[in-house]
């Protein structure tokens, strides 16, 4: 198993969504600017920042505009954060598989 298969797995995402968070480190960019260089419609990049950021591998911050209004701009967690996540998820995982195992004759009395 490869990295990208390992995120795919603990998180859920797609190859699409590995890319972006890949593009994202070390940068911070807006929606607009991102679907831009990806050649992809405002809303596919939304709902994949969407995913990033619920998986905390994506950080959003609102900047205000002077006139009124925000915006936002993303970047992407380091690669050592992201892999400390990974360890979370899979510790977490594996005490739910641990407690299942634990439990499997009482599950099926």
């Amino acid at each position: 198993m490869d990295c990208r298969e390992l995120m795919e797995c603990v998180f859920d995402i797609n190859d699409n969504d590995i890319k972006l968070y890949k593009f994202l480190i070390g940068k911070q960019m807006k929606v607009e600017d991102i679907a831009k260089i990806f050649k992809k419609d405002r809303s596919t990049i939304q709902r994949s920042l969407k995913k990033l950021s619920d998986c905390m591998l994506v950080e959003r911050e609102k900047k205000i505009i002077d006139k009124g209004g925000y915006y936002y701009i993303y970047t992407a967690v380091p690669p050592n954060e992201a892999k400390n996540l990974i360890k979370i998820c899979l510790n977490n995982w594996y005490e739910k598989m641990i407690d299942a195992v634990e439990n499997f004759e009482k599950d099926f009395r």
